[in-house]
C-alpha cells in the first residue's frame, strides 16, 4: 500500500485536541479506528483551578498489575534502634493520591511505634526545597532538577543524598510511567536506539547538564553530524529515505520531559526545530484535555510522526518501537517485566531525598525509615498498591549504600 503523506496544513487541522471525557484508549483494550473528530476549545486558564486531584485519581484506575515478584532475595527490615519523635515527610502527591504513603506509615508503625509519620504531599516540586527551608526530614518525588540542585546546594554546599524507592509505572498514567515511543501504523519502522532517539529529538550542542554540573564532553557536546532528520537516516528506503521525521510529544515545560532531556539528550534541552509540543489544558466546560491523548490524534494523522507519548495515550492507530540502550545490545519491547529489571531503557524512578553530609549526619528516623522502604518488608507494599513497581534485589542493594550516616 502506498502511504499517502500529509502537507503541513493539512496536518495542523487534523489534530484535534481531545479532552477527558474522551476515554484514553488502552493497549488491550479495544479502540476506535481514528480519533474523535471533534477539536476542544482552549479555556485559556489553568488546569490547577480545576480538580486535578481528581483527574489523577480517576486515571489512576487504568492500568496497573497484580503480579507478585519474589522479594525474597531482598533484605528483612531489622531496626538499628528503637526510636520516637515525628518524621516529616514532604513532597510527591501521589503517595496519598494513592494508598502507598499510608501503606508504608501503617506498616512501619509495626516496627517503630514510637515513631509518627507527618506527610505534606500538595506536590515533588516542594521536596527539595522543603529540605533546604529545614521543615522536612526527608523529600519524595520525581528525579532532582537543576533548581532543585542548585537550591539544596546553596544552603548546604553538598548534595542531597538521592535514593531510589522504586520503578515508576508500566502503564499508570501520572504515575511516572515508563516513556512510550511510536509511530503511525503505516509506517514500517519497528525498532530505534537511544543514540538515534538523540539524533530525532536533540540537536547539535556546546554541553549539558548532569545534576547540577555543566560538561561539555561527549555525549553532553556533540555536534551536527549526530543529528537524525530523515527517515532513510534510520534505515527505511524506498520512498521513505529522503521524507523528514516530524517528531512530537508533551512540552519540554513539563517535568518528566526534562528527565527525558536527561536521559536522552544528555541534559542539554537542545530539542530538535520544528517539535510539536502538546500540554494538558483546561477546556470551557472544566475537563482536561491531555497532551497524549494530543498526541495519538497527531501521530495517527501523520506517517511522518515519530513521538513520545504516554501508556494510556495508545491505540490501534499507532506502533510501539522497541528500544536499545545506550550501551548497544537487544532492542527491548516495553513490558511489564522490562520496565521492572529496566532492561527497557525508558524507565522512571522515585526517588526519597534527604539531608547527610559533612556536619549534617542524616536523621536516624529517616534513616530507618529508608532501611524499611528498601526492606522486603517495604517493597512489598509497593507490589500490594500495584501501580509503581518493586526494586530488583541489585538496584536496592546499591541504595541502601547510599545511607550510611555522614561524619558530624
Amino acid at each position: 500500500m502506498k502511504v499517502r503523506f500529509l502537507a503541513a496544513a493539512a496536518l495542523a487541522a487534523a489534530t484535534p485536541a481531545l479532552a477527558q471525557d474522551q476515554p484514553p484508549a488502552k493497549t488491550a483494550a479495544p479502540a476506535p479506528t481514528t480519533p474523535a473528530p471533534t477539536p476542544q476549545t482552549n479555556a485559556n486558564r489553568s488546569i490547577w483551578t480545576l480538580d486535578v486531584t481528581g483527574f489523577r485519581k480517576a486515571h489512576a484506575q487504568e492500568g496497573g498489575y497484580t503480579k507478585k515478584w519474589d522479594l525474597s532475595a531482598l533484605p528483612h527490615y531489622k531496626p538499628k534502634q528503637q526510636l520516637t519523635g515525628t518524621l516529616r515527610i514532604w513532597g510527591s502527591n501521589y503517595l496519598k493520591d494513592g494508598p502507598i504513603g499510608q501503606y508504608w506509615a501503617d506498616a512501619f508503625k509495626k516496627f517503630q511505634p514510637g515513631i509518627t509519620i507527618e506527610y505534606n504531599l500538595p506536590t515533588a516540586g516542594i521536596a527539595i526545597p522543603a529540605l533546604a527551608a529545614k521543615v522536612a526530614d526527608l523529600g519524595v518525588g520525581r528525579p532532582a532538577t537543576l533548581m532543585d540542585y542548585l537550591t539544596f546546594q546553596q544552603v548546604y554546599k553538598f548534595t542531597q543524598t538521592e535514593v531510589e524507592v522504586a520503578t515508576g509505572s508500566y502503564d499508570v498514567y501520572g504515575w511516572s510511567p515508563a516513556y512510550v515511543i511510536v509511530v503511525n501504523k503505516d509506517n514500517p519502522l519497528k525498532q530505534i536506539s537511544m543514540k538515534q532517539l538523540d539524533g530525532v529529538f536533540g540537536t547539535a550542542r556546546n554541553g549539558g547538564y548532569d545534576h547540577s554540573v555543566w560538561r561539555t564532553d561527549y555525549p553532553f557536546k556533540r555536534g551536527p553530524e549526530e543529528n537524525i532528520r530523515t527517515w532513510g537516516q534510520l534505515g527505511l528506503t524506498g520512498e521513505w529515505a529522503n521524507k523528514p521525521i516530524h517528531p512530537c510529544g508533551q512540552s519540554a515545560h513539563a517535568n518528566i520531559m526534562s528527565v527525558f532531556s536527561d536521559k536522552v539528550l544528555s541534559g542539554s534541552d537542545q530539542w530538535v526545530e520544528g517539535y510539536r509540543a502538546y500540554a494538558n489544558y483546561a477546556t470551557p466546560d472544566q475537563k482536561i484535555a491531555q497532551w497524549t491523548n494530543q498526541v495519538r490524534a497527531a501521530v495517527a494523522a501523520d506517517p511522518l510522526s515519530l513521538c513520545v507519548i504516554a501508556p494510556n495515550g495508545l491505540g490501534p492507530e499507532l506502533r510501539e518501537l522497541a528500544v536499545q540502550g545506550k550501551n548497544g545490545g537487544a532492542y527491548v519491547t516495553r513490558s511489564l517485566e522490562s520496565v521492572r529489571d529496566r532492561s527497557y531503557p525508558l524507565t522512571n524512578e522515585i526517588y526519597f531525598y534527604a539531608i547527610n553530609g559533612p556536619g549534617h549526619p542524616i536523621d536516624p528516623k529517616a534513616e530507618e525509615f529508608l532501611r524499611f522502604v528498601l526492606s522486603q518488608e517495604g517493597q512489598q507494599e509497593i507490589q500490594r498498591e500495584g501501580r509503581y513497581l518493586p526494586l530488583t534485589p541489585d538496584i536496592a542493594k546499591a541504595q541502601l549504600a547510599k545511607i550510611v550516616p555522614a561524619s558530624k
